[in-house]
């Protein structure tokens, strides 16, 4: 049976790989922020809650906040308006620096926990990785087909993060005479002096990971700059 497998670097790369990070992290910045725990109804094993969590978050520079939205500029005359409009050949973006917004998924083992931050436009690939494991549930047999002993769909996130289906939940070591068919082969054994963060859970958390990206998804698409600022 399937299990979700989640990987995160012990530190955090030396240079932010996302917006969201690049802006939370700017120097000097008064960082406004609206968060959303994602919720994802029907799952009631609150060991399983306490493992995963994943925050939808809008942050926006106050320090030089973008250009004010949705403001009606004042009406002035046909010459005039045609002057002051902007040519199409010079497209700007007014958020590109000063807001973002993106995730904040947290994980937890025991006492130890992490979290990691991806961009919004990060979530569809994180999502059709969901969409093809479902795809194979629904004809068996290509999933048999498939070696347990490793990891059958993957996705990285920019800053590191790696979510991924693994073939064998099963976290008990193995025993002596069945050690060799129960190991993956040497490229995809884990190097111990590489300091990870791992997160493995059983079948049911593929589904409450997929519904909680889903939820932090849906309330990122509703909502943008204008929300962070109350004009929406």
């Amino acid at each position: 049976m399937p299990c979700l497998e989640m990987k995160a670097a012990a530190l955090p790369r030396p240079l932010p790989a996302t917006r969201l990070r690049a802006l939370l992290e700017r120097p000097g910045a008064a960082v406004l922020r609206r968060n959303y725990i994602a919720e994802a109804p029907g799952y009631d094993d609150a060991h399983l809650r306490n493992r995963i969590r994943i925050a939808a978050v809008l942050a926006v520079n106050l320090t030089d906040p973008p250009n004010p939205v949705d403001v009606d500029a004042p009406a002035g005359t046909p010459a005039e308006e045609h002057e002051a409009a902007p040519a199409p050949s010079e497209p700007a973006d007014s958020l590109a620096a000063n807001f973002a917004k993106g995730l904040e998924i947290w994980m937890a083992d025991g006492d130890r926990a992490v979290f990691a931050i991806a961009d919004a436009d990060e979530i569809p690939g994180a999502l059709a990785m969901f969409d093809a494991y479902l795809r194979l549930t629904r004809f068996p047999p290509a999933f048999q087909r498939l070696d347990q002993r490793m990891v059958g769909l993957h996705y990285w996130f920019r800053e590191g993060l790696s979510i991924a289906i693994q073939g064998n939940p099963a976290e008990t070591p193995p025993q002596e005479e069945t050690f060799f068919d129960c190991i993956a082969p040497i490229p995809e054994i884990d190097d111990f002096r590489e300091p990870r963060f791992v997160v493995r859970l059983p079948d049911e958390g593929l589904a409450f990971f997929h519904d909680l990206l889903r939820s932090a998804s849906a309330w990122l698409d509703a909502n943008s700059y204008p929300n962070i600022l109350g004009s929406r």
